[in-house]
């Protein structure tokens, strides 16, 4: 007769999980030095989908808000889900049984004190864990960890995974996935993209690092902090994948080798290089069995290849044209060419931009010349040319735009444009007088000026703006029936703006004018000179360089303007059709510009400026009671302007290179001219004014608003 055991349900799971357990013990005995197969990440997300799914023996914990308190679970099987607004600040305790922790906040957060959780799962967001967790984790497409804590089991990276701290386990990287981080790893197995630098470091690999032939190692350099290097304890496997050289930062090295990776043993070859440096070489250097270097060199590639603006190929063409290198033999251990010996002999001559090659030390004893020749230091490399070497074609592009200091070409545009209501304000002192009840011999006026504008306008924030405020007082007097004469002085503050560049200008002006009126006609003549005192502030930031440059000069303008209208009196009307002609020239001194190696040294400029306006002007007086008077004006014209409608600038590097002529943006040829105003007089010898002048071309405008008080004697 069978005998019916009493054992209790648990008991007998511990017995079989015992006797499970030797067997598992005696099978590893009997292959000895075998290691257990490592979870794939798809067998990890079968297994992870199986233990979610709602039919499952699974119980679950929603947090969807801050939750302060611990959250300590049973012995049972659970799966807690932070989704929504939810976070954990306390201890979460997974507690017994097979648990699994689901991060699904698309705000992300901190994974805080966890302790019994087998798994981690972040399944969207940006999350961070700076303590210990002691199990797997799966970094899916659309999350991001940055580990500085401790994980102990695999990592599995399908999204992002930034490592600063330690994983004990072995991280696996998806095809989609991306890894980087200076931290420590077990092993690192990458499908997808891994990514070192000097700002993002390179980690350490305690064991085995291998490539799959899908991966891609993106790889940084820096002159100054050097390069990363992966430090590998096991084998380094590179299984044909493809190595990836992006933009130099910084001032670049001479040519030499840098080591990519150093392990215990180097197996196979990266399969392709992608070299994203328009004007240096990058060939993997495989000599030794321990390590894997990359050479650098100049290439044959010129700098004109990298812009197609006329003031870019300008620039480059005055920049010693660049010669090919050949890299010297690498250091077996080394990371970047060898020093020159302070007694080598250096090069005599070397163009600005070229990388240097480690000068030959001769075999025989130097002769006195020759160690007097030794002593003189090797010529510092311009650290703006060779960070523009560094570049990719694009980032050229724009490095060649920001080196090149173009605004400058700019400025007397800019300045000739400020001090413009200076002759329209004189204008309007002349044609708006009114005398009255006896007080015709002269007047005093004051005018506030408020002026903007912008060259080249569809170039958005390239575009150079200005803005101008001041102040302009005048006074005229009659000299005889048909003359008065008139002198002003004005003090007015310019601010200019554009892409990484500022200027200011400060400036004194003084004139006078003349008015002959007989009859219906009007002659109106005028003459400015202003004193300017510039400065200019450039930010060059590219690829790693930076520069902050100041600078100022001294600068002149004088314009000069004839008027003739005829005034026709229809009906209530004032309609005066006008001609003029006006000259304008601006001459500013050489300057040069303090800061480092982008510094430029400008020559001085000049410019000048010939125009004819044609126009019609309308007022509509309009008396009221105590004498009052009330007249809005109006005035249209067309300005065209004759000769050079260009601002040319001729300069150089400070720190050496040959002179270049940049041109500014071109003025519009044509332009159309819009007055509006409004007279008040209060009293038969005060007037008070308030008008807008604009000028408005195809790609230039300005405006300025103008206010006015007058008093007559």
């Amino acid at each position: 007769m069978r005998t019916q055991h009493s054992f209790l349900p648990q008991h007998l799971a511990l017995a079989i999980a015992l006797a499970l357990g030797c067997a598992e013990v005696s099978m590893a005995q009997s292959v000895a030095g075998e290691a257990r197969p490592v979870e794939t990440t798809a067998q990890m997300q079968a297994r992870l989908k199986t233990f979610m799914d709602p039919s499952a023996d699974t119980k679950r914990e929603n947090v969807t808000n801050a939750r302060e308190t611990p959250l300590l679970k049973d012995n049972s099987n659970d799966l807690v889900i932070v989704s929504k607004q939810g976070k954990l600040f306390g201890l979460t305790d997974g507690g017994g049984g097979t648990n699994v922790l689901l991060l699904d906040a698309a705000e992300g957060g901190a994974l805080g004190e966890t302790r019994n959780f087998q798994d981690s799962y972040f399944k969207q967001g940006e999350w961070s864990n700076g303590g210990a967790f002691n199990g797997g984790s799966l970094v899916d497409s659309k999350a991001r960890l940055t580990n500085t804590g401790q994980i102990t089991g695999a990592v599995h990276v399908l999204g992002v995974f930034d490592n600063r701290g330690t994983v004990a386990g072995p991280v696996l990287v998806g095809k989609k996935g991306t890894f980087v981080g200076n931290g420590t790893v077990d092993t690192l197995d990458v499908t997808g993209l891994m990514e070192v630098g000097p700002e993002l470091g390179a980690p350490s690999v305690i064991n085995d690092l291998k490539f799959s032939r899908s991966a891609t190692l993106v790889y940084g350099i820096d002159a100054e902090k050097g390069s990363a290097m992966i430090k590998v304890g096991g084998t380094a496997t590179l299984g044909n994948a493809t190595l990836k050289i992006i933009s130099v930062s910084g001032e670049p090295t001479e040519a030499g080798k840098h080591v990519v990776i150093k392990a215990d043993k180097i197996d196979s070859k990266f399969g392709k290089v992608i070299n994203e440096l328009a004007f240096m070489t990058a060939t993997p250097d495989y000599t030794t069995e321990k390590q894997v270097g990359l050479v650098l060199a100049r290439n044959e590639v010129l700098l004109e290849k990298a812009t197609v603006n006329p003031n870019g190929q300008e620039f480059v063409s005055a920049i010693p044209t660049p010669q090919s290198a050949k890299p010297s033999p690498p250091a077996p251990s080394g990371t970047s060419a060898p020093v020159p010996s302070p007694a080598a002999k250096p090069q005599a001559t070397r163009p600005t931009s070229k990388l240097p090659e480690p000068p030959k030390i001769a075999s025989t004893a130097p002769t006195p010349a020759a160690q007097s020749s030794a002593t003189q230091p090797v010529p510092k490399p311009n650290a703006a040319i060779n960070a523009l070497l560094g570049t990719n074609l694009t980032t050229a592009a724009d490095a060649i735009d920001q080196l090149g200091g173009y605004d400058t070409a700019d400025l007397g545009n800019v300045t000739l444009s400020s001090v413009a209501p200076i002759s329209t304000g004189m204008l309007s002192a002349m044609s708006r007088r009114s005398p009255a009840d006896g007080y015709d011999n002269g007047q005093v006026w004051v005018q506030a000026i408020g002026n903007s504008g912008s060259l080249a306008k569809q170039l958005g924030n390239f575009a150079l703006k200005h803005s101008t405020k001041g102040l302009m007082l005048g006074t005229d007097w009659a000299v005889s029936p048909d003359w008065r004469l008139g002198i002003i002085g004005s003090k007015t503050q310019t601010r200019m703006d554009s892409y990484q560049f500022d200027g200011a200008l400060d400036s004194w002006l003084a004139g006078a004018y003349a008015l002959r009126q007989e009859g219906s006609l009007a002659l109106r003549l005028g003459a400015v000179y202003g004193s300017h005192d510039g400065s200019t502030k450039r930010h060059v930031a590219f690829n790693g360089f930076r520069d902050r440059l100041k600078g100022r000069y001294d600068a002149t303008t004088q314009q000069v303007f004839g008027q003739i209208g005829y005034n026709l009196d229809v009906g209530h009307f004032d309609i005066e059709p006008y001609v003029q002609v006006g000259y304008q020239r601006y001459q500013r001194d050489a300057y040069t510009e303090k800061g480092g190696d982008a510094a430029l040294l400008y020559n001085g400029q000049a410019q000048e400026h010939y125009s004819s306006d044609l126009g019609l002007r309308l007022a509509r007086p309009l008396i009221f009671d105590r004498g009052m008077r009330l007249t809005p004006r109006l005035d249209v014209g067309w300005k065209h302007l004759y000769g050079d409608v260009r601002g040319t600038s001729h300069q150089r590097m400070a720190s050496g290179s040959g002179i270049y002529t940049v041109e500014g943006i071109e003025l519009d040829r044509d332009s159309l001219l819009l007055e509006a105003g409004l007279d008040l007089a209060v009293s038969p010898r005060h007037t008070l004014g308030l008008s807008y002048n604009g000028e408005t071309g195809q790609d230039n405008r300005n405006g300025a608003l103008m206010g006015q008080w007058r008093m007559m004697f």
